[in-house]
């Protein structure tokens, strides 16, 4: 008898590490708005798509794609979609829905992979018509797999709410799901109402059953982005994804029956191996192979910015300055997203560039015109230039604070001496 077969679609916003095997398969979501080419995946632009929705519907564009593109040409008898981020461990799945959310780092992760890899993963799915990471409990601003009694906690339409300052797109859901799909309105409401629910839009199920899920949850993402004039009017990015994990547990709430499964899911934290590595031969003195490393980490890591700084902190220690201002540029292209701004202002100040210095001094007070330290920063730099005019625009910043006394007297003796100067 022919083994079953198995496939999960890995989603991949970016290049990154990559997990790819006969069992998992990496999909580019956004691939239409992204200008990086993820070599390896497949892209959700080919075929009939909506890649170019992805702001809005997130990893929901690979789902379509695999709707519209796979599921009816191949001859797998189950079908998934997990991230490039959280891997799914199919050689655990239970019938008990239990708290399992586990970190892992990157290096951990490859020998768990291929400790999958070597297995026959569709035998263990074979006992469940879905299987789920296990279910969460809903805070203000975030989840947690336990509940702790000590934290607030709400219920899902209370906390869409409060997570998508005031949205009333769960409302005009219920318009949908009234007019459209009325059988699921108790569904509906009991999802609402609870306090746990599925996230992240992970799930595998058998092949038919995840074909009849897609085609309900995309007429009604449709339906519900009409209401809305187009998801591109929608104010808030990624809602499409958000409404989508609601519809997956209003689905499994009218499909009870169903025999579900739990696998605990690992979240792959790229950074710490690197950030342990680079630590160890900061500490060895040995800069050139902790820029090296510094250099792998920028790929994976979310905070580009703090990873260049500490790259051009290095070659400014190393006195390379050609890379120094090279990577100095690389940081000023992210400084913008994380508005970090003043660091800007204090390494162009250590390079001796006072146009750029003067720039990002000022770019971070006017960002944040409550911190005394940042105006007070740009007045000792100010003085270091001993350029009166310059020294004279950062006591004008200064003034929009409390003075102490001594800075009142540096303050009177500035303005005599400026006075009588210019």
């Amino acid at each position: 008898m022919e083994k079953e077969k198995l496939k999960i679609f890995l989603s991949y916003h970016k290049k990154t590490p990559c997990y790819k095997s006969e069992v998992f398969q990496p999909i580019h979501v956004g691939a239409e708005n992204s200008a990086e080419i993820v070599d390896f995946a497949i892209s959700d632009n080919t075929g009939e798509n909506i890649s170019y929705l992805n702001p809005y519907y997130c990893e929901l564009t690979g789902y379509y794609w695999v709707l519209k593109n796979y599921i009816n040409h191949c001859d797998d008898a189950y079908i998934g979609f997990s991230h490039y981020r959280r891997l799914p461990d199919i050689l655990n799945i239970s019938d008990a829905d239990t708290p399992s959310i586990y970190g892992m780092g990157y290096n951990e992760s490859k020998v768990f992979f291929e400790e999958m890899d070597k297995s026959d993963l569709a035998y263990y799915c074979k006992d469940f018509d879905i299987i789920l990471p296990c279910s969460v409990y809903l805070y203000a601003k975030t989840v947690n797999p336990q509940l702790r009694s000590d934290e607030e906690h709400y219920n899902v339409y209370d906390q869409f709410k409060i997570e998508h300052n005031g949205s009333d797109l769960l409302d005009r859901l219920k318009i949908v799901i009234e007019s459209d799909y009325p059988q699921y309105i108790n569904a509906l409401s009991k999802c609402f109402l609870s306090e746990r629910t599925h996230s992240f839009n992970i799930y595998i199920m058998k092949k038919e059953l995840l074909k009849s899920f897609l085609e309900w949850e995309f007429d009604i993402l449709e339906k519900v982005g009409k209401l809305t004039g187009g998801w591109q009017q929608d104010k808030y990015l990624r809602m499409a994804g958000f409404v989508g994990e609601c519809l997956i547990n209003v689905w499994l709430n009218y499909n009870n029956t169903l025999k579900k499964g739990y696998v605990p899911i690992y979240m792959v934290d790229f950074e710490s191996d690197y950030i342990l590595k680079a630590n160890q031969l900061h500490e060895e003195a040995e800069y050139e192979e902790e820029i090296g490393v510094l250099k792998e980490l920028v790929s994976v890591s979310s905070q580009k910015f703090d990873v260049y700084v500490s790259i051009v902190r290095l070659y400014l220690s190393l006195k390379d300055r050609e890379n120094t201002q090279k990577y100095l540029e690389e940081a000023e292209r992210y400084a913008y997203v994380s508005d970090e701004f003043f660091e800007l202002g204090e390494l162009y100040k250590e390079l001796e560039n006072g146009e750029k210095a003067e720039y990002y001094y000022i770019k971070t007070i006017e960002h944040d015109n409550s911190n005394k330290f940042y105006a007070s920063s740009f007045l000792y730099y100010a003085e270091t230039t001993k350029n009166l005019t310059l020294i004279n625009k950062a006591w004008k910043y200064m003034l929009n604070f409390e003075l102490t006394q001594s800075e009142q007297s540096k303050y009177d003796s500035f303005k005599r001496i400026f006075s009588k100067i210019c």
